[in-house]
Parts: C-alpha cells; sequence; structure tokens
C-alpha cells in the first residue's frame, strides 16, 4: 500500500489499487487532531500547494482563505490558529528531510508568497517545510500570469500529461529565471519555467506551476504515482566532497565542522567516511559521484599531491562533461594554481583573519546562506 499525503489540494478520480491518498494539513495534531498530517516520513508521496495558509494548515481552502488578513482572522476564529501555535515549521522541516533520505517523492506547487505583516512578517511559502524550496522560488523570479498555452513539454517527462492538461484549462505562475539546481521540464512560448526537478543538496523533487482546475489536480495525483520511488542507498551525499592533502587536515576538519554547522548536511571528508577494512578507492570514487561540488584545498602540499591530482581530474572531467560548475577551488596557501584552474575564482582563506567573511562566500555558492 502507498501512502499519499496531498496539502492544499484534493484528489476526486476513481480509486487507485493500493493507494491510500490522505488531504490533510501540516498544522500540529495538538491545534486540529482530524485535519493534521502523520509524520511526513510516514508517506511516500507527498504533495504541497500552499495556496493559503489555510491551504497548507489544514490541507485545504477555509472560509479566510482570499481574506487579505487571513492570519488575524484565523486567531481571532480560534487562538490557537495563532501561526506560531499552529505550525511547528522546524519539526516539519525534519519530517521532510527524513522522508526525502527514505526515497519519497516530493512535489511542491508554485504559489503566490502572500506576505503578511503578522507578529513579524510571514509568508505561505513556510508551507513548503523547505527553507531552500523557498528561498529558490523567491531567486527565481516568480511571475503571476494568466496562461493558456504552454510552450515545450519534455514528452518524456511524469508530468507531461499533467501539462497537456494545462493548456486546456491555464496556467497562472511561472519562474522567469530559475537559478542552478532545476532541470526545467515544460517552458511558456517565452521561454519561462512551468515546472522541473529540483534538487538543493539533500532536498530532491519536482516545483510545479499548480492546478487550476479539478481534473488537473487529479492528474497531478496520477502522475507523481507514477514516479518510481527513489533509492537513498544512491543519493546519500548531496553536499561537498573535501579533496586535501593530509598535511592540511587540522584545517580541512575545522572547515567541515563550520559547513555543517551552517547548514551544509553533507559534507565528505575521508577520515568520517571511511572504516577500517574499506576500500580507499571505491569510497572517495562513491564520494565524489554522489557529492555536488568538488571543493579543492590547494596549498603548497596539496598541488603536488597524487590523490588531489587524481581527484582534481575526475573533477574537472565531470564539469567538462555535464557543463555545470562542479570544482570550487580553495586556497588554503599561496600557491601555483594549476593552470586549468587559474580561470576560476577562488575561496581565499590564506589569510585567518578573512576566515568568516570567505566562509560566508562559499556558503552563498553552496545555496546555504
Amino acid at each position: 500500500m502507498r501512502r499519499v499525503l496531498t496539502v492544499g489540494l484534493t484528489y476526486s478520480g476513481d480509486p487507485i489499487a493500493e493507494v491510500e491518498i490522505e488531504n490533510l494539513g501540516l498544522c500540529q495534531p495538538s491545534v486540529n487532531k482530524d485535519r493534521a498530517a502523520f509524520p511526513l516520513y510516514e508517506y511516500d508521496t507527498i504533495i504541497i500547494n500552499p495556496e493559503s495558509y489555510t491551504h497548507f494548515l489544514f490541507g485545504a481552502a477555509g472560509e479566510f482563505s482570499n481574506e487579505p488578513h487571513e492570519l488575524g482572522l484565523l486567531k481571532r476564529q480560534k487562538d490557537n490558529y495563532d501561526l506560531d501555535s499552529a505550525f511547528d515549521g522546524e519539526d516539519r522541516r525534519k519530517e521532510l528531510e527524513a522522508a526525502i533520505a527514505a526515497g519519497a517523492t516530493v512535489v511542491w506547487c508554485l504559489s503566490e508568497p502572500k506576505r503578511m505583516n503578522f507578529f513579524g512578517y510571514r509568508e505561505t511559502h513556510l508551507g513548503y517545510a523547505a527553507p531552500t524550496v523557498a528561498s529558490f522560488v523567491k531567486r527565481s523570479n516568480l511571475l503571476v500570469k494568466k496562461g493558456r498555452r504552454a510552450g515545450a513539454v519534455d514528452p518524456d517527462s511524469p508530468f507531461a500529461r499533467y501539462f497537456e492538461i494545462l493548456s486546456r484549462t491555464g496556467w497562472t505562475l511561472c519562474l522567469a529565471d530559475p537559478v542552478e539546481g532545476f532541470a526545467s521540464i515544460a517552458a511558456t512560448p517565452e521561454g519561462y519555467s512551468l515546472g522541473g526537478k529540483l534538487t538543493l543538496g539533500s532536498v530532491r523533487g519536482w516545483l510545479l506551476t499548480p492546478p487550476t482546475s479539478q481534473d488537473s489536480a487529479n492528474q497531478l495525483v496520477r502522475d507523481s504515482l507514477a514516479l518510481e520511488k527513489a533509492d537513498p542507498a544512491h543519493e546519500k551525499y548531496h553536499g561537498v566532497f573535501l579533496s586535501h592533502t593530509g598535511v592540511d587536515k587540522p584545517f580541512v576538519r575545522q572547515l567541515r565542522a563550520d559547513l555543517m554547522a551552517r547548514g551544509v548536511e553533507r559534507v565528505w571528508l575521508d577520515e568520517a567516511e571511511i572504516d577500517i577494512g574499506d576500500s580507499l578507492i571505491a569510497k572517495i570514487e562513491q564520494g565524489m559521484k554522489l557529492s555536488r561540488y568538488i571543493v579543492v584545498v590547494l596549498s603548497k602540499k596539496s598541488i603536488g599531491a597524487p590523490w588531489v591530482k587524481k581527484e582534481l581530474d575526475i573533477a574537472m572531467n565531470r564539469e567538462i562533461a555535464s557543463g555545470e560548475v562542479v570544482v570550487l577551488p580553495l586556497l588554503y596557501e599561496e600557491c601555483e594554481l594549476p593552470e586549468f584552474l587559474k580561470g576560476k575564482l577562488y575561496a581565499d582563506f590564506s589569510k585567518p583573519e578573512e576566515y568568516e567573511a570567505v566562509l560566508a562566500k562559499l556558503l552563498r555558492r553552496l545555496r546555504i546562506a
């Protein structure tokens, strides 16, 4: 039996064999036991459409969904419907990460942020339960439009049928300039993206323009179920691999600790990943393959180290083949840079007094800050 959670949209189609669909919200059970979803890691497929605060808190539209002061009206209706009482964003975030790590399919629907000043500014994008996704949408220039035609749609995409229906019923939201971490599968005639696959570190899923009819909502659920469950064993690392020489280990250990403390969840370091009896070559190759970025720590010793040269060759070949940035040079001490790295901007950690400022730049590159 596959379990599906829909947040902010409902399924009204024919029953699907071996599938149980629940339309619930992300509120806390103590606030509304009947409308609260179970922990997110209990679901195989999760679809989140935070069209309003009511949509993501209780799973569907409510009487205040279209009101400009929705949060105030909810609190007036029931005191514990206050957003801070009703929604534990940090807890739901951890549940969602655990669900993704276990191979769950997650679909986020684009939505207007509906920013409200209610004891501080709040946005409905809180309902994504994934701050990295909310940040991605904000940086990708979300446009509110009224369209009835789709342009290029990947026919091999699992959501091709969904976009077929949207081309009849219309679409409302698109991304004008998606930033890194997104592979578009459908576009408007002028080239804006209507949806695609999202990979932001350990957060993975699909980001799509929302359904505009019950038929399109039903098809979105069906298409989501057609996706095969991911194999978490092959998606363990989506962060960074630290390529270095042993002489520089104290600095590298500190860097790893600081990166992880600031939200980079996957930082591959040999001594933390390789156990007694493991094959060094196999483990290192696996770590590089499953890491999004290869951070090369450059020093007088490392530029001549055979292991670092080999890792750098592999990483550069991957960068050339994929056309994406893979290698992030990090200068630990002044040295002669390899020729093929001289055209890259590097993070200069050679001056200890500038460590924090350079670390902040590296985090921005990793989309953490």
